[in-house]
């Protein structure tokens, strides 16, 4: 099950987004994945060993983005993460980015198993 592999274990979430029942259960968090073209295989994105938890991520060069701090909490008719979705994905080595824009933790990027793939 997949919730057993998600037990003790580091991922990367989209913490501001707002809040929705999912299974009965109040979501207020999404775990980041990558997946590859068909879909038949998913993996989560996991922070570099050596992160802490809650530890925000950001983009190698973000000064240049035009995002400053993070919303308290997303506002949902500006549909902002379906924005950006399209531009999430992993590289041929596992390393997610945003763009050209690899995630980066204080201890090195964020990667997932899955290489060449899209991020939801």
């Amino acid at each position: 099950p997949v919730g057993a592999s998600m037990q003790n274990r580091m991922v990367c979430c989209l913490a501001n987004l707002p809040p929705a029942k999912m299974r009965g259960i109040l979501s207020q968090a999404m775990v980041l994945a990558a997946s590859n073209e068909d879909h038949t295989q998913v993996a989560l994105v996991a922070p570099p060993v050596g992160a802490k938890v809650g530890e925000r991520v950001v983009f190698e060069g973000d000064e240049a983005l035009p995002w400053g701090d993070p919303e308290e909490q997303l506002n949902p008719k500006k549909k902002t993460f379906d924005k950006v979705a399209p531009d999430l994905h992993t590289d041929a080595n596992g390393v997610a980015h945003y763009k050209s824009l690899p995630f980066r933790a204080s201890t090195g990027v964020c990667i997932s198993t899955i290489p060449n793939g899209s991020i939801k």
